[in-house]
């Protein structure tokens, strides 16, 4: 939502615009919660990609994980000649645009664990 006072000079969308879904999970998934700004500047296959170089569980390890893919997605979100997710879907609807999406970027990455 735009803040107060600038409605009609921000392009916003409001919370009801979100996605929501369920899905069962298990012990050992890793789960992906994130803006746009990752997906708009990342492909799934880089994402997956990145993902699959998590070697271990730890807390520190999932850390690095999330800022290195905050990395990437921020720097090919500035870069000017890069075919990005939202330049091939803009592309796809008869939008002539290249190059990455500055936007803000969040990512939370939690895994499944049982207590025993």
């Amino acid at each position: 939502m735009a803040p107060p006072g600038q409605d009609g000079l921000v392009l916003s969308d409001s919370p009801l615009s979100a996605d929501s879904t369920s899905f069962n999970v298990e012990e050992g998934d890793l789960i992906v919660v994130a803006t746009d700004g990752l997906f708009d500047n990342l492909s799934d296959e880089l994402i997956c990609k990145e993902l699959s170089n998590l070697k271990d569980r730890r807390y520190e390890s999932i850390q690095k994980l999330a800022h290195s893919l905050v990395e990437k997605a921020h720097l090919l979100s500035h870069d000017p000649d890069y075919l990005s997710p939202f330049a091939e879907h803009a592309r796809a609807n008869g939008i002539d645009v290249r190059g990455g999406k500055p936007d803000d970027i969040t990512i939370l990455l939690a895994t499944v664990e049982l207590n025993d």
